[in-house]
């Protein structure tokens, strides 16, 4: 007889249901309602043609015990060789017939978990676009990776063995059951009654390998841990610089020790609960062959009739078995829903407006950007802007400076619709934010952040990124005009180069020319920049002023300014401290007006004796 049910796959639901706590209260009917209607009806059809099959399947099953015993009651007994030969064939083509059944039924089953997790991974992706900037600074990233490929993937089992699963199982013991009553319902009764002593080990033996399984997938977890900090590039770059591989070894070496004890212990369990299963197994043919041979010697049966009770029984244990725990699987199955529901329940913040006012083309003389009495918090009740109130002309450069946390950043952020002010308007080209259309925004305003992000593509797919149809000669533009000549042509494969993970081949002077090469080509009416250079030698930084005096040509600008170049060049300079605009005006007119931006010159200019072309106010860059 075989074991009762995938216990490993028992166990993925249990531990589903212990993951649910995380994302709020379980109620099972509303989750398979939703279930059924945002999941399954799209596929009724191929679902109701699985569920035929499965009781086609099943149907058809019943049949060879049914040969058998008209082969021993009569055709044997008759020396009726048409009937012998007739009968073994039917035996042999029965099955065959039932597997090609089992064929369909599984491409069937195939096809609709495997479009059912095509449709939600799509969902969840483009939910995750949607989710603002907020959810990805309060959720680790291997959080969302694993809604959307563990969570996502682990459906193949639950539809195939939560669904189909146990709708063959529930067919499998009603209608064998059904034929064994026809046959003899005093045998039938005798046979069943080993079946509730199956649920015995379910509820022991389960338990304590939910418990062992747990602390393996703990300990293989420490493991993973240990791997992703000391096996990715990053790790092994620090590693290697401390010298620590040896002790980074051992501590591979004693978690892995946990992984092996763990896995011990859940094997010795698996082999208690294989032997309580075989016992209980063999209660049933037991009772059977002497319930049975009692009755044939009595002539109150026949022979055939018990061989064809001990086939059904055969395929009537592991059904039987596994529907013993068709609470958890159930219940477990819906768990798993529930989590991927729970994250398509986290509304978009801000809201993505897809037909809202375009932006339409920024036309000089009027206000690009305009900050109306905005107010904005992170958290409820520790404002970082209070009032802002400022505008910026079309084609002006404005300077942001002040001290880290005065707020420069989410002023770009909230320019960007990064986040929505708590009070107050970011109005661009004359249209509320919180009205225009979200491509329109795109297209209209681009951000260059100081943590500049390559993908591992080569350097043409991350130049080209926000303007996948250019062609060679406006790329080749972007590049000249981004100073960035120099280093494609030290490249090995030039613009096709491989940039590697987050640009990890190029210098940072270099990834913030390619993020200006991108943005020059991407041609945005607004730029938002955060001007990072503060760090970077003098030859970068004036391969990257250049770069930057292109990029600000015929466009309007706002930017974090680090260099005193940029704040020279300025049409206006907001200061920004603790989260007002407490000063405004050009270099001129702050220096004589003897206030915060004054002091900011003299501690980072004039007390350090740095030179102008590299000072900057403000150079934390903080929000």
């Amino acid at each position: 007889m075989g074991v009762p049910g995938d216990w490993h796959s028992i166990w993925q639901q249990q531990r589903n249901l212990r993951r649910l706590r995380e994302v709020g209260p379980f109620d099972a009917r509303k989750t398979a309602a939703r279930v059924w209607v945002q999941v399954l009806r799209p596929y009724w059809r191929a679902l109701l043609a699985g569920t035929l099959l499965v009781a086609v399947g099943v149907i058809i099953g019943l049949i060879p015990p049914l040969l058998l015993r008209r082969l021993i009651n009569h055709a044997i007994p008759t020396r009726n060789l048409h009937e012998v030969l007739g009968l073994s064939l039917g035996m042999f083509l029965v099955p065959v017939a039932g597997a090609l059944i089992g064929v369909g039924q599984n491409y069937l089953n195939a096809r609709v978990a495997q479009a059912v997790i095509f449709d939600l991974r799509n969902q969840l992706y483009a939910h995750g676009q949607a989710l603002g900037i907020d959810f990805f600074t309060r959720t680790r990233g291997g959080e969302i990776q694993s809604r959307l490929v563990n969570d996502a993937g682990s459906l193949q089992n639950v539809l195939s063995q939560s669904l189909i699963g146990s709708l063959s199982n529930l067919f499998t013991v009603a209608f064998t059951l059904a034929a064994m009553l026809v046959l003899n319902w005093r045998l039938a009764l005798v046979s069943a009654v080993a079946l509730p002593s199956f649920a015995l080990p379910v509820l022991y033996f389960g338990r304590q390998r939910y418990a062992a399984v747990e602390r393996t997938q703990e300990a293989l977890s420490r493991l993973m841990v240990v791997l992703e900090e000391t096996l990715t590039l990053s790790g092994v770059v620090v590693v290697k610089a401390f010298g620590t591989q040896v002790r980074e070894r051992h501590r591979f070496e004693g978690v892995n020790a946990e992984v092996r004890a763990a896995q011990v212990a859940q094997a010795l369990i698996g082999q208690w609960m294989l032997f309580a299963v075989r016992a209980l197994s063999s209660l049933g043919p037991a009772l059977l062959y002497a319930v049975g041979g009692w009755l044939v010697i009595r002539h109150r049966l026949s022979l055939g009739t018990v061989v064809a009770f001990a086939a059904y029984l055969a395929q009537l244990y592991a059904p039987a078995s596994n529907l013993a725990g068709i609470q958890t699987t159930v219940l477990g199955s819906l768990a798993l829903f529930d989590r991927i529901f729970a994250f398509l329940d986290i509304p978009p913040h801000p809201p993505v407006v897809t037909a809202g006012r375009p932006l339409g083309r920024i036309e000089a003389g009027r206000p690009a950007i305009a900050f109306r009495r905005v107010t904005f918090s992170y958290q409820p009740g520790h404002p970082v802007l209070r009032g802002v109130d400022f505008e910026v002309p079309a084609g002006a450069l404005v300077a942001l400076v002040g001290p880290s946390g005065a707020g420069k950043s989410t002023v770009l952020h909230l320019m960007a619709r990064f986040y929505d002010p708590d009070e107050g308007a970011v109005l661009i080209n004359g249209v509320d934010l919180k009205e225009a259309d979200d491509q329109s925004l795109r297209r209209t305003a681009g951000l260059v952040t100081q943590d500049v992000f390559l993908f591992h593509a080569t350097l043409r797919e991350n130049i080209v990124y926000g303007n996948p149809d250019a062609d060679r000669a406006a790329v080749e533009r972007a590049v000249t005009a981004a100073s960035l000549d120099e280093v494609v042509a030290r490249l090995p494969q030039g613009l096709d180069t491989l940039v590697g993970e987050r640009g990890y081949r190029l210098s940072g002077g270099e990834k913030q020319r390619v993020a200006i090469a991108r943005a020059i080509l991407a041609d945005p009416q607004i730029l938002l920049l955060d001007e990072a250079t503060s760090s970077l030698d003098s030859r970068a930084e004036r391969a990257i002023q250049e770069a930057l005096e292109r990029l600000f040509r015929q466009r309007t600008v706002v930017a974090i300014a680090h260099r005193l170049s940029t704040i020279l060049a300025a049409d206006q300079i907001l200061v920004l401290d603790r989260g007002r605009i407490v000063e405004r005006g050009t270099h001129a007119e702050l220096l004589a007006r003897g206030g915060l931006y004054r002091a900011l010159y003299q501690e980072q200019f004039l007390r350090r004796g740095r030179k102008p072309e590299t000072v900057g106010l403000g150079t934390e860059g903080g929000p």
